[in-house]
């Protein structure tokens, strides 16, 4: 800042206190500011802008304590001590700051009632108290002990007076609305828990008003908080967002690159894609859907949709809206965001990373702009903080942005006002969560002014069918093919042995057999495995880099006999001539016909067994019973069913599912979410609970030393854990993390093999190789469930 007198505190080592508020502060407000959200729980944009503006200020403040001061300049060993200290904590202080200068901010604001101007000041005041933590039950949040009250009454009494008063004319001159003294602080401190015990009484309501609102604007304001916060900390400011105009005929120019033959299902193809970019758009309408059978190109269908909306939001409303496209899984965003980038290269622009970013849980730790490679610290918050104009992720990373208590996917939550969601796959979401996801979606594209695609070859009643602006005349399309037919054998059930001996493989012909379980694929892989040579065999416990390279082979036509888990069933872009399909629920045999026969070459084959072991059978160890009843009801009337009556058979599918079905867990959830429950120590459930992906059992990593390159990337992971710096030691894996997990299994935690752990994680060494791994079918489970 250039101004000649400073306070001298310090926020952090070489950061002055009053340019980290004021900063913050600012970050902060440009990104409410420079996004399109006008109003959420009754409150203006004005108004956000403002309460956004006081938690930016005042967040850091309790680090004008004498404590504090000394943590931060203390020897390395002396900040051990210190930091576990109450009075060097900072967060309650800053709170309670926060409360009374978002009271005062609003004191005369006509158009509010006394209950909402109560509301911003504890919104102010538990998102100051919470910014370096997750979120907990709301309710525990108003409690002040007599301990907190004494350590606060001693960091007040620390303060330097007059360092103190240069900071709060910086903070005034900013637009604090009151002075911050010590005198002010000692008044808060004996007024807060008075004050905090009235406005508990009317959280304690929440539950009866069933309003999802103030859960969005608690997300909102804490979101724009800790992003602004951890932002400033390690770039200082975030790129300037220079959104480029992107017309949605550069997908139009990059499919014209390919060499397309006449046929059926090419001209199909063109015609759903011309059909869902003809429609009129009216903006009012907020939840599409591309429905379309596997195989028509939805992911460009999709993009393009999305660029073509992007465009009439931008002419209409005068802002740009990000994309995010979100897929289930990892195994397909690669290859959606290759094709993206393809797309946009085509087009002439320069592909960095703020233009398309991919994030997962193992995405590489890398973000480029121009000439500008950042350093892997500032690239991580960029990345994680969904800096870019399309965002390719994952479902988890999405649904857990919107339901959760974490601090590091909530951060990205604000991203989630005034964008472009695409929901590729989205029957991918269990049916427990499905009148969850309807009612945020329908709040967040209402409320945060979003738009939601559904894109899928099985679209689900999440939504009631009126409520859905469908893009395309999908019976037109489904009636119009007839690639494939499922052929379901379930008259009596089989042994892995004896459907692999009643298998006959046609020279000419090939083959994808999917089954429901690890164990029984690889039982069924080694007995399959002298009938032919061209064979692959793909799960979750073959290391990732064997199983990309295994489906570049199954795409080119190397690998002739496929036996897989489910893995493949959505949006793995391969083709085979005949599925086996061991027993699923309807959606997912739909699926697995998707990778067979897509281009209409010949006429394809899906055939539903049932498999068991000695107990039960394997569909009964994966999937829901009353699942595969309405399944087996269905196809026990049908000897064969045609891909021309799939849409039908679907929709009856999930009618039937959601009248025999329980959507307890997600009314359990929406009343967490209503009383803003989002941690609880007792048994009652959470925001916390929410797990899109329901790890049932234990699993743990282990390290795959399978070549050179894998022991090379060992060896680094080796002396990054001998970085005695915690932040440094992370910094230094996230650089390698992508390449380390290409060579990583989660294998269950209770098997009897389990190898030793080295440097915190368990690693089989390539000497040891053949005891625990298997080139074809992966690790080795020993003594576990049926499942493995």
């Amino acid at each position: 800042m250039s101004t000649s007198s400073f306070s001298n505190l310090y926020s952090h080592h070489n950061k002055m206190l009053e340019d980290h508020l004021i900063n913050v502060a600012r970050l902060a407000c440009q990104n409410i500011t420079a996004g399109s959200v006008e109003r959420i729980c009754g409150y203006d944009k004005s108004m956000l802008t403002r309460l956004v503006k006081i938690c930016g200020l005042c967040h850091d403040i309790g680090k004008a304590t004498g404590y504090f001061q000394k943590y931060l300049f203390a020897s390395e060993g002396e900040k051990k001590t210190l930091k576990n200290l109450d009075e060097t904590r900072h967060g309650l202080l800053s709170a309670i700051v926060g409360f009374y200068s978002a009271q005062a901010e609003f004191a005369v604001e006509e158009s509010l009632s006394n209950n909402e101007k109560s509301f911003l000041a504890f919104l102010a005041f538990w998102t100051i108290r919470k910014h370096h933590g997750n979120l907990e039950d709301i309710i525990d949040e108003t409690g002040i002990t007599d301990r907190n009250i004494d350590v606060l009454n001693d960091q007040i009494k620390s303060i330097d007076e007059d360092k103190l008063s240069v900071l709060n004319e910086k903070l005034k001159a900013e637009g604090l609305p009151l002075n911050i003294t010590t005198t002010s602080m000692l008044e808060w401190i004996d007024l807060i828990r008075d004050d905090l015990k009235a406005i508990r009484r009317s959280l304690r309501k929440l539950d009866r008003e069933k309003n999802i609102e103030p859960y969005l604007i608690t997300n909102f304001i804490f979101s724009l908080l800790i992003d602004a916060d951890k932002s400033e900390v390690v770039l200082g400011e975030l790129p300037q967002r220079q959104p480029p105009i992107m017309d949605y005929r550069i997908v139009d120019n990059y499919k014209s690159t390919f060499d397309v033959k006449k046929s059926e299902i090419n001209a199909l193809r063109d015609k759903a894609y011309k059909e869902v970019l003809s429609r009129e758009l009216d903006l009012n309408e907020r939840i599409y859907s591309i429905n379309l059978p596997t195989g028509l190109g939805k992911t460009f269908i999709s993009l393009a949709f999305a660029l073509k909306l992007r465009s009439n939001i931008y002419r209409q409303k005068k802002y740009v809206p990000r994309i995010i496209y979100s897929l289930p899984f990892l195994s397909i965003i690669e290859q959606n965001a290759e094709q993206f980038e393809k797309v946009l290269n085509q087009a002439g622009f320069k592909v960095d990373t703020d233009l398309l970013l991919k994030h997962h849980h193992l995405s590489e730790v890398y973000y480029k702009i121009g000439e500008n490679e950042f350093e892997p610290d500032e690239a991580k918050i960029l990345i994680e903080g969904w800096n870019s104009e399309i965002i390719v992720t994952t479902f988890v990373q999405l649904f857990h942005t919107l339901m959760s208590n974490k601090n590091n996917t909530l951060r990205k939550f604000h991203r989630l006002s005034g964008c472009i969601i695409i929901l590729d796959e989205v029957q991918s979401i269990p049916f427990k969560y499905w009148l969850l996801v309807k009612e945020i979606l329908r709040e967040v594209v209402e409320k945060l002014d979003s738009y939601v695609v559904f894109v899928t070859a099985t679209e689900p009643l999440i939504f009631e069918r009126q409520e859905v602006k469908s893009l395309a005349d999908k019976e037109k399309y489904f009636s119009a093919l007839d690639r494939v037919v499922i052929k379901p054998q379930l008259e009596k059930t089989m042994t892995v042995e004896e459907f692999a001996e009643s298998v006959n493989l046609e020279p000419d012909k090939s083959y994808l057999f999917i089954l429901n379980t690890i164990k029984s694929a690889k039982a069924f892989y080694e007995l399959l495995k002298p009938k032919t040579e061209c064979i692959g065999f793909l799960s979750t416990h073959v290391i990732p880099k064997e199983r990309l390279d295994r489906i570049i082979k199954m795409k080119q036509g190397e690998i002739r006999v496929a036996v897989t888990t489910q893995l493949v069933e959505a949006g793995v872009d391969i083709d085979f001539d005949k599925v086996y399909r061991d027993l699923a629920p309807l959606d997912s045999i739909n699926q697995s016909a998707g990778r067979c026969n897509r281009n209409g070459d010949r006429q394809g084959e899906v055939i539903v067994v049932s498999l068991n072991d000695d107990k039960r059978r394997y569909s009964s160890y994966i999937y829901d019973d009353v699942l595969l009843d309405i399944t087996e009801r269905i196809l026990e009337k049908h000897e064969c069913i045609r891909e021309s009556d799939f849409l039908n058979i679907i929709d009856h599918y999930y009618k039937d599912m959601q009248e025999k079905m329980a959507s307890d867990k997600s009314r359990e959830l929406l009343s967490a979410l209503y009383r803003m429950k989002y941690d609880s120590s007792d048994e009652s459930i959470s925001i916390r609970d929410f797990k899109l992906i329901d790890n049932s059992y234990s699993k743990i990593d282990v390290f795959i030393e399978i070549d050179d390159d894998a022991e090379e990337v060992w060896q680094d992971y080796l002396k990054i854990k001998e970085i005695k710096d915690l932040f440094e030691r992370r910094l230094e894996f996230s650089k390698i993390k992508a390449d380390f997990y290409k060579y990583v299994v989660a294998v269950p935690i209770n098997v009897d093999n389990l190898p030793p752990e080295v440097a915190g994680f368990r690693y089989v060494n390539i000497n040891s190789l053949e005891e625990y791994y298997d080139r074809d079918t992966g690790f080795k489970c020993q003594g576990v469930t049926p499942i493995w």
